[in-house]
């Protein structure tokens, strides 16, 4: 594990949760080495933006390009590490409903709607 990765492995265990990680890794070790070196390393660590700002737009970003099992893996790791709320999150996909449609805003909370049981306490 280089240094860059132990730099980033943090940021991507904040934001992914450690199930969303392990998921990654079980896809692609090297996507997930790149992901977390550039990704993590470079650009979370840059300190112009908290990481609950952070949270919100990859939300917001998720959201709107479809990319629902990465959604899931980043609705985990806010809950999980007390990013933002299953409140916070609704009102997310409810704001980007006006840029992605109904269809797509449905998709979307049915994912956080899945993930939330799981998070009894918020």
């Amino acid at each position: 594990m280089g240094k860059k990765f132990k730099k980033g492995k943090p940021f991507a265990e904040l934001h992914l949760g450690k199930g969303g990680l392990d998921i990654a890794g079980e896809v692609s070790p090297e996507l997930l080495h790149f992901v977390v070196e550039h990704g993590f390393a470079d650009m979370y660590t840059n300190e112009a933006l908290d990481q609950k700002s952070r949270k919100i737009a990859t939300l917001a970003s998720l959201v709107t390009s479809g990319n629902l099992p990465q959604l899931e893996w980043h609705i985990r790791g806010a809950l999980e590490n007390d990013l933002v709320s299953k409140e916070e999150i609704r009102q997310i996909i409810i704001q980007m409903t006006i840029y992605i449609g109904y269809p797509a805003a449905f998709n979307a909370m049915n994912v956080a709607n899945r993930v939330f049981p799981d998070f009894h306490d918020q």
